[in-house]
C-alpha cells in the first residue's frame, strides 16, 4: 500500500491554491472511480465450504483499506455458475441442491454471495472479485501508482480545476484532464478484461447463517 500523499507532485503543480485535504479527498475519489470502472484490482478468494442449508456467505476484505468492488465470478466445484437476478428469485420455487447460480446483496456494508438454490451439501467455492479503495481509506494499492498514476492523477486535477469559483478554477485544464483520464479508465478497462490478479493476502470468507 502507498500513502494518497505519493499522488501529490502529480496533481499540485496544476492546481495551485488547492488544500492538500481538497486534492488528497480527489485524488481518492479519482482512484475509487478507477477501480468500480475498471475492475482492475482482483483477488481470487480462498476456497471455503457452503454449509447445508445455509444461503448467504459473507466476504471480507484482505484490510479495511479496500471494499469489493464486484463479484467477477464464482466456481463451484471447479466449474463456473451464472450470475442471476434478486428479484428474480421471488419467482422461483423454494428448492435445496447443488447451486447453479449465485447473487449479491450487501448486508452493513459487508457484501453477500448468495446460492440458489439453497445448498444442500458442502460444495468448493472459488469466488474472484473486484476491489476499490473504501471513502475512508488513507493509502491506495501499489499498482493503482505504478501502472495507473497518470490517470488517477488526470482525475484527481480534473475534479478539482473544475470546481467552481476557486483560485486555481480552470474549466480547459478541467476538461483537457479529464479526457486523459477517460483514456486511462479505457486503457484499465482492457485489462480488466483480461484480468491483472493480485497476489498477496487472501480473502477468509465467513459464513453468514441465517
Amino acid at each position: 500500500m502507498i500513502s494518497i500523499d505519493s499522488f501529490f507532485p502529480r496533481v499540485m503543480p496544476y492546481v495551485i491554491g488547492c488544500s492538500e485535504p481538497m486534492a488528497r479527498q480527489a485524488i481518492l475519489d479519482s482512484a475509487i472511480k478507477f477501480c468500480d470502472d475498471t475492475l482492475t484490482l482482483r483477488q481470487t478468494v480462498d476456497t471455503f465450504k457452503t454449509i447445508s442449508g445455509n444461503v448467504s456467505y459473507d466476504l471480507e476484505t484482505p484490510n479495511p483499506q479496500l471494499r469489493i468492488s464486484r463479484v467477477i465470478s464464482v466456481t463451484l466445484d471447479g466449474r463456473q455458475i451464472k450470475g442471476i437476478f434478486e428479484e428474480d428469485i421471488a419467482g422461483y420455487p423454494t428448492a435445496e441442491g447443488k447451486p447453479t447460480g449465485f447473487y449479491t446483496t450487501r448486508v452493513d456494508s459487508e457484501l453477500v454471495v448468495n446460492f440458489y438454490p439453497v445448498p444442500d451439501d458442502a460444495y468448493s467455492i472459488v469466488i474472484t472479485a473486484a476491489f476499490a479503495p473504501t471513502m475512508r481509506a488513507t493509502s491506495l494499492e501499489d499498482d493503482l501508482f505504478e501502472y495507473w498514476s497518470e490517470g488517477i492523477a488526470a482525475g484527481a486535477i480534473s475534479r478539482i480545476a473544475g470546481m467552481p469559483n476557486m483560485p486555481f478554477t480552470n474549466e480547459i485544464l478541467s476538461a483537457t484532464m479529464g479526457v486523459t483520464a477517460d483514456k486511462g479508465c479505457s486503457q484499465g478497462k482492457i485489462e480488466g478484461y483480461y484480468g491483472r490478479i493480485r497476489g498477496g493476502s487472501r480473502v477468509n470468507p465467513r459464513p453468514l447463517v441465517r
